[in-house]
């Protein structure tokens, strides 16, 4: 499978990895009149109105309604107040700036245009721009929006490098840096660094905020009906400058409705019958029926993210680099992609295809070290002393067998069948890998206890800067390498792309020739649509973007 075809603390990362554990179970804005407030200026259009209730026929699909159906509903819709986000918010926040469909690049996308520096972060905002609800929507609003950021959200520490934020001119308005900070980027590119009426949020209060915020994105929300849909209408206000979408203006579609459907198989249903137009998660054992049906297009991509197995180095039997080196060449991945349907990417590196600081020449450089070779981990098992008497197939050392533990997470379906094919071609090596079973959350409490000899793990975030809390002393695990933890800190502050690139292709190698861990795969990200929409981007790490959509016939 490869990207789209058709294409810390209690942090944002610390959040998003708890979203992405949810989206592997199973990868807007602003009421229109919140508060009474609604555009009175005759020379800019009217914003449409809140109606209160939702006819259920307004659920299905017409000439001027897109209807998308997703696993979970909201937790709110104030980005500053939650603490993970899904599709909705994507909706109704437009960030100041995005990554591209390829996450090659970082471009404009609310503001008109950014300057970055190893200083500070320059944005020049779209003149004469306004709320969802007509209210301007200058420097300063942007200003007060990023201050209530820092002290009202969870994820507030994700922007520590900011050390304020100026305003200066009208249209333009800066974050001074303290130190060089290109991984701002994953922050301030998502959802999360949208813009918010504050205000509005002042005048009808935090909780009525979010549940109907005043924001910047394509659509505001006109109702929420909790545990069944979120209606959207249009923002007349909405403008984009991000260079993959066509349409840069207001969206074609007057309405969107979010219908909340946690069943994968009556999402699928849904798109079917002709009852939604998109869905998003798609269950991997509905694929082949929606790959056979007509009228559905399929979109592919992968996780911002891999899952690997973290190796014990410090004490045990993995103490041993060589039985390190054998589980690693062990690991036919191309096999567990066949056995799982090839819903996963497989991978040697630990970034994935779809994360900003990936290297396509690094992951070919890995993928010919780290290739299957059974008959390369059963010399290097020689080689450190362990053989076969008894014929049993597993090796032993004196009175000891070659046992090992392999926690594997009960809450990660993907992992839960991978498991037992690692385990066999462990086995085929002479190891006898014992698989045990416990959430992934009880999974990363044992490990930072140091009680594990083989863990496993999945994380989700789209720059490469999850290295440093994947494998340093801010992982919170025992293991530490004082070399690559500093080109981990070289690498996290390089600001020229490609240089960053290839500090992390060095932190990379460094981190492969411990053997401290076996990267898998990355999981797959599957969304249908109807054919009966056209214009509908799908980017490579699942981001869906419909300002473009158009109903065939209209």
């Amino acid at each position: 499978m490869k990207a789209c075809a058709v294409k810390g603390r209690r942090s944002l990362l610390f959040c998003l990895l708890c979203l992405m554990l949810c989206l592997l179970l199973a990868a807007c804005g602003g009421g229109g009149k919140p508060g009474g407030t609604t555009p009175e200026t005759p020379e800019t259009p009217e914003t449409p109105g809140t109606s209160g209730t939702t006819a259920a026929g307004a659920l299905r699909p017409d000439a001027d309604t897109l209807v998308i159906a997703i696993a979970d509903e909201v937790e709110g819709l104030d980005v500053q107040q939650i603490s993970w986000a899904n599709f909705v918010h994507d909706l109704i926040y437009e960030p100041l700036v995005v990554y591209s469909t390829d996450l090659s690049r970082i471009d404009p996308a609310f503001a008109e245009s950014y300057t970055a520096t190893d200083d500070y972060l320059e944005f020049v905002l779209p003149e004469g721009a306004r709320f969802s609800n007509g209210d301007p929507l200058d420097a300063e609003a942007v200003k007060a929006s990023f201050e209530r950021f820092l002290t009202t959200s969870e994820m507030a520490e994700d922007l520590e490098p900011v050390t304020s934020i100026r305003v200066m001119d009208e249209r333009t308005v800066r974050f001074e840096l303290s130190s060089p900070a290109p991984y701002l980027w994953s922050t301030l590119g998502v959802m999360f660094g949208g813009v918010v009426d504050t205000k509005v949020a002042e005048e009808i209060g935090e909780w009525e905020f979010n549940r109907k915020p005043v924001t910047n994105g394509t659509y505001y929300v006109d109702e929420w009906v909790p545990g069944s849909h979120i209606t959207l209408k249009r923002n007349e206000y909405f403008s984009t400058h991000t260079p993959d979408l066509t349409n840069g203006g207001v969206s074609h579609i007057g309405t969107v409705v979010v219908r909340f459907i946690p069943d994968g198989q009556a999402r699928v249903d849904a798109l079917l019958n002709g009852d939604v137009d998109i869905i998003l998660n798609v269950p991997p054992a509905s694929l082949p029926a929606l790959k056979a049906a007509s009228g559905v297009r399929l979109y592919d991509c992968s996780l911002t993210g891999v899952s690997y197995l973290n190796l014990q180095t410090e004490k045990g039997l993995l103490s041993d680099v060589r039985v390190r080196q054998a589980l690693t060449y062990a690991v036919d991945r191309d096999a567990i992609n066949a056995a799982l349907g090839g819903i996963v990417a497989p991978t040697y590196g630990l970034l994935s295809d779809s994360q900003f600081g990936h290297s396509e020449r690094e992951e070919a450089k890995l993928a010919q070290e780290l290739a299957y070779d059974p008959a390369r981990a059963k010399a290097l098992l020689a080689e450190a002393g362990w053989t076969d008497p008894d014929g049993d197939g597993i090796l032993n050392k004196g009175a000891t067998r070659l046992t090992l533990e392999m926690m594997i997470p009960s809450d990660n379906s993907t992992f839960q069948a991978a498991g037992p094919i690692l385990k066999e071609q462990f086995a085929a090596v002479g190891v006898d890998a014992q698989i045990v079973e416990y959430e992934a959350d009880y999974i990363k409490e044992l490990m930072r206890a140091d009680e594990y000899e083989i863990g496993s793990r999945t994380y989700e975030w789209m720059d490469a800067i999850i290295l440093s809390w994947a494998f340093t002393k801010q992982a919170g695990y025992q293991w530490e390498d004082p070399e690559l933890t500093e080109l981990l800190d070289a690498a996290s502050v390089e600001t020229d792309t490609d240089a960053r690139v290839r500090a992390y292709e060095l932190a990379s190698d460094r981190l492969a020739s411990d053997f401290k861990a076996i990267s898998l795969y990355s999981d797959g990200i599957f969304i249908a649509a109807s054919d009966k929409i056209e214009g509908f981007v799908v980017c490579d790490d699942g981001r869906a973007w419909v300002n473009d959509v158009v109903r065939k016939g209209n």
